[in-house]
């Protein structure tokens, strides 16, 4: 539990990235995916066991970011950090960079590092996605509602 603990935050934010956007942005560009919007990490399986809670008892600021999905093809994760105490989350650093679609793969391309990461998203309904992701070995997977 330990490196799951140390590891879900590179995981959130390099096995899958979301990003959000406000509710004001310009849709003037034509892009009408689904993803367009913010989303924040909502559970988590391995297997058929949830993991969620003990996510959110060993990481629980690394689960408040917002992954923002712009019509732009751009995204911005908001990204929160341990404050005083684990509840008390600070703003951390924020990520940026591009994302696309071919089919049902997105892409992430994150604007420091150049890195690009993909993954098949499933759409539950216009408010839910999961996503499939191999952590140290194991499939997790991730599942993504919309703020």
């Amino acid at each position: 539990m330990k490196k799951f603990r140390a590891m879900i935050l590179p995981m959130l934010l390099l096995g899958f990235l979301s990003v959000s956007c406000n509710n004001d942005d310009d849709s003037s560009s034509g892009n009408d995916d689904l993803i367009v919007g913010t989303w924040k990490v909502s559970n988590a399986w391995i297997g058929e066991e949830s993991i969620y809670d003990q996510l959110l008892q060993t990481n629980f600021c690394a689960m408040q970011n917002l992954y923002n999905f712009m019509n732009d093809n751009s995204l911005e994760i908001d990204t929160f950090e341990e404050g005083i105490t684990p509840e008390n989350c600070v703003i951390g650093v924020t990520q940026t960079g591009t994302w696309t679609k071919t089919d049902d793969v997105y892409s992430v391309t994150f604007d420091e590092s150049g890195e690009t990461s993909s993954s098949t998203v499933t759409f539950q309904n216009d408010n839910t996605f999961t996503t499939q992701t191999i952590f140290q070995g194991q499939s997790v997977l991730l599942e993504f509602t919309r703020q």
